[in-house]
């Protein structure tokens, strides 16, 4: 997913109480350090593959479950943060401006991501947004000093194929808006500018819960305007709604997100997206199992290249760089 789109915990900073996993000393990086970063990245994806059905299955307008599920995330995390006072951790020198650039980037991503399904279809939408890791790939080392290898080149043609072949039974459907085109974009750009943030953060030290926590509040406050704007005298709250609604926000947002802003720590930033296309290969899964929907064969075909290419990044992809860059 992108992070939004139904579609994304360390020491502290100077003078911040670590988090109770890393007490025991500072985050392994190298290869057991890799190894968890994709771990983490992909296993939020897996749990991200699950929006789609979730979403389905409500019948709260898109906008109002968006704030709904953004809501239960912040409440939750707020149990987590407020005790700790991992808030504290957000003062140091640089990290403010990027906390509140990382949360109006997500908002405004997944505001697009909504409007562009509106206006071009679910596949162009999702096809253009997940286009952040071409962006990544090429920007990156400009501003990390970290060489994206020729193997995460390979893997991005083969994952972009692979997206192809699962949104080629829906191109049908298309609207080839120029405004719709504009909007899926600008989401794939705003995700790229997401991860960007999120690594300049983690190589911070900023506890990935925190970060989430912030960025929650803030995109239901800035989503809800939209959510009541279509909710108001055309639709009525009902039980099941509520509980996709808190199923959203605590295991598909507080919990993955702050999974895959963790794993950002461990891993080049390039490689990331390419673990979180995982997200549209479970997709199908969640919709087979609980709604019975059978994959087509495209799917399948793209499902199983989507695989490999996760497989070349973690066979293949170099080591991040733990210090903190300015």
């Amino acid at each position: 997913m992108p992070l939004g789109p139904e579609s994304a915990t360390a020491q502290g900073l100077q003078g911040a109480a670590p988090l109770d996993h890393e007490a025991a000393g500072a985050p392994a990086y190298g290869r057991p350090g890799r190894l968890r970063g994709y771990i983490e990245t992909g296993g939020a994806a897996v749990v991200n593959g699950s929006i789609g059905t979730m979403v389905s299955s409500a019948t709260m307008p898109a906008s109002m479950l968006l704030v709904v599920r953004m809501a239960f995330a912040t409440l939750a995390l707020g149990g987590v943060v407020l005790p700790r006072r991992l808030l504290g951790t957000l003062r140091a020198p640089g990290v403010p401006v990027r906390v509140l650039g990382i949360s109006a980037t997500l908002a405004v991503n997944l505001l697009l991501y909504f409007f562009a399904i509106r206006e071009a279809g679910v596949s162009v939408a999702i096809f253009l947004s997940y286009l952040a890791p071409v962006y990544l790939a090429v920007v990156a080392p400009l501003i990390f000093h970290e060489r994206t290898e020729p193997a995460v080149y390979v893997a991005l043609l083969v994952s972009l194929g692979g997206m192809a072949l699962i949104l080629v039974p829906g191109l049908a459907e298309a609207r080839l808006s120029v405004l719709g085109l504009l909007y899926a974009w600008g989401a794939g750009v705003l995700y790229a500018v997401y991860l960007l943030l999120g690594k300049s953060l983690q190589r911070r030290h900023v506890p990935s819960t925190a970060v989430v926590f912030v960025q929650s509040a803030f995109t239901t406050l800035a989503v809800l305007p939209l959510g009541l704007y279509e909710v108001v005298g055309r639709y009525t709250p009902t039980a099941t709604d509520l509980v996709i609604g808190l199923l959203l926000g605590l295991v598909a947002t507080a919990f993955s997100f702050s999974l895959f802003m963790d794993g950002l720590r461990y891993i080049k930033v390039q490689h990331a997206p390419i673990m979180g296309y995982l997200e549209p290969v479970t997709a199908p899964v969640y919709a087979f199992v609980f709604l019975g929907e059978r994959p087509s064969s495209w799917t399948i075909a793209g499902g199983a290249l989507i695989v490999l290419a996760g497989l070349m990044v973690v066979a293949f992809g170099g080591e991040t760089q733990p210090e903190l860059q300015g």
